[in-house]
């Protein structure tokens, strides 16, 4: 038995109608239509624009695969401290995931001897497999009013390098000395609401 041999391709408004007076014509060598014969002629045409159907289709398909594997690489973990990753294509190391990591040092009933010139380690959520780009820290506080945290005093974080792919490391850098009369303070909360000063560490780290 033989069989019509599929051409993928796909022509607008092709397929042949077959007409009243058309005669019952299969194929044989010196038939109609390149030898298929009339009455295969709109069979053939279907054929074809199936293969081609079937061609879009197996490259949607493998296209579909690529991009779910491409969506499987945004994860992340949302919360006080968590992360979340970005995969693009990097102009000088071709297909990286960068990863945005952040959190909290809580200094929740910390003495002020402890903040002044103290050191303070966190790990990260997740380790960065190949490094850590950035890195920055800034206080937390539940004091909006009053002499706030810092009272004739001044105390900026500096986040400590060389940077770690597993952790942050802040130091808190004192200095009361520039201020009239210095004897300088900090007031440090004692619960996340009560509204008495410091409460923490925010850090945020970047790499990939």
């Amino acid at each position: 038995m033989s069989t019509l041999i599929d051409s993928p391709e796909y022509t607008v408004n092709e397929v042949y109608a077959i007409q009243q007076t058309d005669p019952v014509e299969g194929a044989a060598s010196g038939a109609s239509f390149g030898g298929i014969g009339i009455s295969n002629q709109p069979h053939q045409q279907l054929a074809n624009r199936t293969a081609f159907l079937k061609g879009r289709q197996d490259t949607n398909i493998s296209n579909i695969s690529v991009l779910q594997s491409f969506v499987a690489l945004f994860q992340g973990s949302m919360g006080i401290n968590g992360y979340i990753q970005f995969p693009f294509s990097d102009v000088n190391r071709g297909q990286i995931t960068a990863i945005l990591q952040w959190g909290t040092i809580s200094l929740l009933g910390q003495s002020q001897k402890a903040l002044k010139n103290g050191i303070f380690n966190a790990s990260l959520p997740v380790a960065f497999p190949n490094a850590c780009q950035f890195q920055t820290a800034f206080w937390l506080s539940n004091k909006t009013t009053g002499d706030q945290a810092f009272v004739n005093s001044l105390c900026v974080l500096e986040c400590v390098t060389p940077y770690q792919n597993n952790s942050i490391t802040v130091c808190s850098d004192w200095d009361d000395g520039g201020y009239p009369g210095g004897g300088g303070s900090i007031n440090v909360a004692t619960t996340a609401t009560d509204g008495n000063g410091l409460t923490g560490i925010g850090w945020i780290a970047w790499g990939f």
